[in-house]
């Protein structure tokens, strides 16, 4: 009976591969992000945090990190609604007039960064973001514009109406957008 409650509710396809993320190959993603190993490491260690925690699930774990010194700024963990971070108060607070921030965060579903991910990079002008996927991507991206979240649409739409999956929709929406957008996101 409790082997039967342990798996009820966990999502197959959001289950992380912790012998993956636990591998050199994995840590190697983090290694030149930063100039400094010691950021990295932080990167690492909180990437595979968030992945073990929420492997199985459709939530969101973020950390936003000191760029310069690897420190802990502020994190969500306890976050319940799917898909999605709140930026509370506490958070923001932390977070107001820090340079230098990368913020770090999981995507369940592996997507690569959406569009609110972009805005949200330039509203609080994050040096970095990183989004580390269930299925082992790990993709970093910047932002130095807002874009409006109805043209990343119709580009999705677009590529979905020419028969491509939803992540190469996002995908090539993404690449559209930058072409015009001072954004820039790459896999890591």
């Amino acid at each position: 009976m409790a082997l039967e409650l342990q798996r009820y509710g966990r999502n197959k396809s959001t289950l992380v591969n912790k012998t993956y993320i636990d591998s050199g190959e994995y840590r190697n993603k983090f290694d030149k992000i930063t100039d400094d190993k010691d950021v990295n490491r932080v990167l690492y260690a909180k990437a595979k945090e968030m992945l073990k925690h929420r492997s199985g699930t459709m939530l969101e774990d973020m950390y936003w990190i000191d760029g310069k010194t690897g420190e802990v700024i502020a994190s969500a963990l306890n976050e319940q609604t799917e898909r999605q971070i709140t930026y509370t108060s506490a958070i923001l607070n932390k977070i107001a007039n820090k340079e230098n921030l990368i913020v770090i965060h999981n995507h369940p579903g592996s997507m690569p960064p959406s569009i609110a991910d972009f805005n949200s990079a330039y509203v609080h002008d994050y040096s970095v973001g990183l989004v580390s996927c269930h299925d082992g991507t790990v993709y970093a991206y910047w932002s130095r514009q807002r874009v409006p979240d109805k043209l990343y649409e119709i580009y999705t739409k677009e590529f979905i109406d020419k028969g491509f999956s939803e992540k190469e929709a996002q995908l090539g929406a993404l690449n559209e957008i930058k072409k015009n957008y001072d954004i820039d996101f790459w896999e890591v």
